[in-house]
């Protein structure tokens, strides 16, 4: 099998200068420029950058920004990866993009009968996709039989600060437990070395152990289950802090409140109240989607719970057609009983989260702000959402609009706002309010 491989691709060495320069700036005389001049990108500039650094100042790393290539990865990497909150992110789409000829990420140190059973498995899950595929299922639902080892493609740009977070946790933090991800992380480190050497050496410090999951005694064979959202916290009254807000800035004249604040361009005053939501039975593929909103906080738990329980999303195009919900429930059911033979043959957590596949289900917390959740809303309530996102996306609004409908019930898709932003290709049927 192909190498894992995470390549920077993009690192902009005259933001060394930069990161040089504003280490500067905070304590000595001159303008920006002077330092900037005063910053060559030598020994020198680098002996300054690692004392601020051990000082705790990292900010002034912050200038300093790479793209990365994360090529042939599994979907169990990228998953980690995504979870770096202060992080751009493109991924190869499997909504619209064919993964039958994708392939897969094969574990080293299996014995032989762990490998056969293994590549077996795996084999016949994507066997399993192009069936579903032939039978008329489209690429966004036949995508939930893929498991986790599937390679996956995407780009990532991240500043210097974040990347050396990033790599901590993949070398000496939770990622420890899986080879893969601690070998993309060797390969960061080596690379990041050489632009800063001995940086992220004096910070592995902060990651003194590491504990690992324990195995699961049994994985369950389940059944398809329905997402489902709880509201955990809120605000006692939105309205009134917000209103407080407002007064405190008096950014808009009397009357028009809290309304207006829902379609102005910098909604500061809406970051004031924050909502927390337990996110019942989604898939993993789902969990993506909330990932990738930066502005949140997110709690998910190791993706092998999700194998262990073994309950999965049953998508509406695969029930219309008999033989392809017979293909797919046989999917997890093989699955199923195909980790659980591996967990008795000894495999390790590293080898088990592979089982997962993309349609078993899990719950997982979050917390936004109103600014984010007015986002969060325009984009996974439209009817162009990925049907499952939408799906929660609109039981959570619905949470929200029981408890205060006077915010809620103006918050929805894009469509309630204004014109509808998707031009061509646009659905063509606006809502017109909750």
């Amino acid at each position: 099998m192909k190498q894992s491989k995470a390549i920077i691709v993009v690192e902009n060495r005259e933001a060394l200068r930069v990161a040089a320069s504003s280490a500067r700036i905070s304590t000595q005389q001159g303008t920006a420029l002077e330092m900037l001049e005063n910053s060559r990108g030598d020994e020198r500039d680098l002996k300054l950058i690692g004392k601020v650094l051990s000082s705790g100042h990292k900010s002034v790393i912050e200038h300093q920004t790479f793209a990365i290539a994360f090529n042939d990865v599994s979907v169990l990497a990228e998953q980690f990866v995504i979870e770096a909150r202060l992080a751009s992110f493109t991924v190869k789409s499997r909504r619209y993009v064919d993964f039958a000829e994708a392939g897969f990420v094969a574990p080293d140190g299996l014995s032989e009968g762990q490998r056969a059973l293994y590549d077996a498995t795996m084999r016949a899950r994507f066997e399993d996709y192009g069936k579903l595929l032939a039978l008329g299922v489209p690429r966004e639902d036949a995508r939930f039989v893929l498991p986790y080892c599937l390679r996956s493609n995407f780009y990532m740009t991240v500043n210097a600060r974040e990347l050396i977070g990033l790599v901590c946790a993949m070398l000496y933090g939770r990622g420890k437990g899986y080879p893969e991800i601690m070998a993309l992380g060797e390969q960061l480190k080596a690379q990041f070395d050489r632009l800063y050497p001995g940086v992220i050496d004096r910070e592995a410090g902060r990651y003194p152990g590491y504990a690992p999951m324990a195995l699961p005694e049994e994985i369950r064979r389940g059944t398809d289950r329905t997402g489902d959202a709880e509201l955990l916290n809120a605000p006692e009254n939105a309205c009134r802090l917000l209103e407080e807000a407002l007064r405190f800035t008096g950014r808009f004249p009397a009357g028009d409140g809290v309304k207006a604040l829902l379609s102005d361009a910098r909604p500061r005053e809406l970051e004031m109240a924050n909502y927390t939501f337990r996110v019942k039975r989604v898939s993993l593929a789902c969990v993506t989607h909330f990932t990738r909103h930066r502005m949140l906080s997110l709690l998910v738990p190791p993706v092998v719970s999700g194998l262990a329980g073994g309950d999965y999303v049953l998508p509406e195009t695969v029930k219309a057609i008999p033989e392809a919900e017979a293909t797919y429930r046989h999917a997890f059911e093989d699955q199923a009983g195909a980790a659980q033979k591996a967990l008795e043959m000894g495999v390790g957590m590293e080898t088990l989260a592979y089982f997962d596949l993309s349609g078993h289900e899990i719950d997982l917390m979050l917390t936004m702000n109103l600014r984010q959740l007015v986002h969060f809303m325009r984009l996974r309530t439209c009817r162009r959402a990925q049907w499952e996102i939408r799906g929660v996306a609109w039981k959570m609004l619905k949470l929200l609009c029981e408890r205060e409908p006077e915010i809620f019930g103006h918050i929805g898709p894009s469509c309630v706002y204004g014109p509808c932003p998707e031009g061509k290709m646009s659905c063509g049927k606006p809502y017109r309010g909750n």
